[in-house]
């Protein structure tokens, strides 16, 4: 398993922005979270999940062990993520349908909506 991060540039607010994504939805919060990025700033209701970082957080990401990736790395990993994201959606929906019949465990079915909507 592997984070990636572009050098794409985007200028916004007076900063260029980069694309953070990893292999894994797990993988990228845990990432984000020792880079300090708050968990909001998740972009989960795009096409293309992911964490927008500024250039100099590019750097320590890299310093931190994410690999550098090009337009085609970053797309095909936030397309893997995306299907994570639909997975874990479709479980809570089933979970959630099951627990309205009362024969499901809360628990399972609060981690799981944790790990979705985070």
């Amino acid at each position: 398993m592997a984070v990636y991060v572009d050098e794409e540039g985007i200028r916004w607010r007076g900063r260029e922005w980069c694309h953070l994504v990893a292999d894994s939805l797990d993988e990228l919060h845990s990432f984000a979270d020792r880079l300090g990025l708050q968990r909001r700033w998740f972009q989960s209701k795009t096409l293309y999940p992911h964490y927008d970082v500024t250039k100099s957080v590019r750097v320590r990401a890299l310093a931190l062990g994410a690999k550098g990736a090009d337009r085609e790395t970053i797309v095909g990993c936030a397309k893997r993520m995306r299907s994570e994201m639909i997975q874990l959606y479709k479980e809570a929906s089933s979970a959630s349908d099951t627990m309205d019949k009362g024969t499901f465990h809360g628990q399972t079915y609060a981690t799981t909506r944790a790990a979705l909507y985070s």
